[in-house]
């Protein structure tokens, strides 16, 4: 993702920044597909500006191996809570919101696939995780793949729906922004058309 998307992506997540802020002290943690720098408890559009702007997109969009990661680390973390009640309280449900341009170099399908199964055997809360893919740009075939991410892997893998996908061209509405924070964790967001 470079040049015109990059500049696309920094503003959508913006504007998600300032948004979430309202509803979470903690703010929103980023992080990137190809590099190791990473945004924790970011609360404004100025600190994603700034961010962004520390670094240079560059190579392929290995999406499956980063969300391996970070839902896998998110996942240890609730079934380790589980037994104590109290500790799995403290454990925030939790929405990964991946802005991207296109078809992933490495497919994330049963990365996705696998987390649900995990979440279903756990008997977490339907909201305990989300995954909400944003497009920027107008790719058709991007756009169908991260349809089919969002509407097939349920019935596919007879698992909880996660996913949700929401195309993102420049300006994004207060209810297009509802649905990128939520779609991924609220069914009837993840349904809208916003």
């Amino acid at each position: 993702m470079q040049g015109s998307l990059w500049a696309e992506a920094r503003l959508a997540l913006s504007s998600i920044a300032d948004t979430a802020s309202k509803f979470d002290e903690d703010g929103i943690d980023i992080h990137f597909i190809n590099s190791k720098k990473e945004g924790l408890n970011v609360k404004s559009s100025r600190q994603v500006m700034d961010l962004f702007d520390s670094i240079r997109p560059y190579g392929s969009t290995y999406l499956g191996r980063t969300l391996d990661v970070l839902l896998g680390d998110y996942l240890d973390e609730i079934e380790a809570a589980k037994p104590d009640k109290v500790a799995l309280r403290k454990i925030k449900p939790k929405n990964f919101i991946v802005i991207t341009d296109g078809e992933p170099s490495d497919d994330p399908e049963e990365v996705i696939a696998n987390a649900a199964k995990r979440l279903d055997a756990g008997k977490f809360p339907l909201a305990q995780l989300g995954i909400q893919l944003v497009q920027i740009g107008r790719g058709e075939e991007a756009k169908r793949y991260l349809n089919r991410l969002d509407n097939t892997l349920t019935e596919k893998y007879q698992i909880r729906d996660i996913v949700d996908t929401t195309p993102y061209f420049g300006q994004i509405s207060h209810d297009a922004l509802i649905k990128i924070m939520l779609g991924g964790i609220n069914r009837k967001m993840d349904r809208s058309k916003a």
